[in-house]
């Protein structure tokens, strides 16, 4: 994908059998090793459970299934794998899985993990995009009853898409359940859902340590963008502010540098950057025959995803 404007991360018996993917976009990287790692059935990185944490959690999770309604808690601990699977097969059936997910054009696709909740109107040309490097550091763990691999991790959703001739942007960062079958020595995916458990095992990306001159330069661009592109209000992905109702010939400017006091964070769980900053944006518009201003002066967080080609800004959101 190239660059993007968007106005568009107890005691466990097996846990030595648990994998966990890290990778990057050339390269893989592993994260958190120990030296229970067994290169048996080709069953990955493993991480070794310590004291009790662990199950604990797992209680909990239970618990919130059961009292709460909460999804279904993910699997604590894994069976040996079948002779001669990888862990790059797994995973490349995975992420084969959710290319197809990401290709749909329908808001909810079947056996995806992705969806939109728009009650304003019919939804059409929906575009979807995923962000976040979906497989790296997800946990995958065999059930050899159901000759089952269960895969979890996360990943950014985008989707680009009309209601009512306005285009639209949605940003969501999901965690998902990916559910693998082993049957006559193929793997088969059944269905990637969202997820949500609090025993769910840690997720943590690596920080690509994008250049900040480099992250500067794009969200400064996607400002400029926003207010080029804007009528009566903002385009998608960009700040959502509005004149009032029956406002016409709206103009809009900048008031200062957005990046003058912004700093970044990553977030590893969904593997995207947050940039946090301060903005001045100003409007002129016509409204019952006088010409009229406003000045608006606010926190923005943008956030913004690393790919092959270089940062893409995902969205520009209002913050506290």
């Amino acid at each position: 994908m190239g660059d993007q404007f968007g106005y568009a991360e107890g005691d466990q018996t097996n846990a030595g059998r648990d994998a966990y993917i890290g990778c990057t976009f050339n390269s893989r990287v592993d994260g958190e090793q120990d030296e229970s790692e067994s290169p048996d059935h080709g069953s990955g990185t493993a991480k070794a459970a310590t004291g009790s944490g662990i199950g604990v959690v797992a209680v909990l999770g239970i618990l919130g299934y059961f009292l709460f309604g909460v999804d279904e808690p993910f699997p604590t601990h894994s069976d040996p794998w079948p002779a001669g699977v990888k862990q790059e097969a797994v995973v490349a059936a995975t992420q084969g899985w959710l290319d197809k997910c990401q290709k749909s054009g329908s808001a909810s696709p079947a056996n995806c993990p992705q969806s939109l909740a728009e009650t304003s109107g019919d939804v059409s040309k929906v575009r979807w995009a995923f962000h976040g490097n979906a497989l790296e550091a997800a946990v995958i763990r065999y059930n050899e009853a159901d000759s089952r691999f269960d895969v979890l991790g996360t990943v950014v959703t985008v989707a680009d898409y009309t209601v009512r001739r306005d285009s639209r942007r949605d940003v969501t960062p999901i965690t998902y359940w990916a559910n693998v079958h082993w049957t006559d020595g193929r793997l088969d995916v059944q269905e990637v859902k969202e997820h949500s458990s609090l025993s769910d095992p840690e997720i943590a990306k690596q920080d690509p340590k994008q250049a900040w001159e480099t992250v500067e330069a794009k969200l400064k661009d996607a400002f400029t963008r926003c207010v080029r592109s804007a009528n009566s209000a903002m385009p998608a992905g960009c700040p959502k502010w509005t004149p009032p109702p029956g406002a016409t010939k709206a103009k809009w400017s900048f008031v200062g540098d957005p990046l003058l006091t912004a700093r970044p964070s990553f977030d590893p769980k969904f593997g995207v950057l947050h940039i946090k900053g301060t903005y001045g944006l100003a409007v002129r518009y016509n409204l019952l025959g006088s010409t009229k201003s406003e000045t608006r002066m606010t926190n923005y967080d943008a956030v913004i995803a690393s790919t092959p080609a270089g940062p893409v800004v995902l969205e520009i959101n209002e913050a506290a």
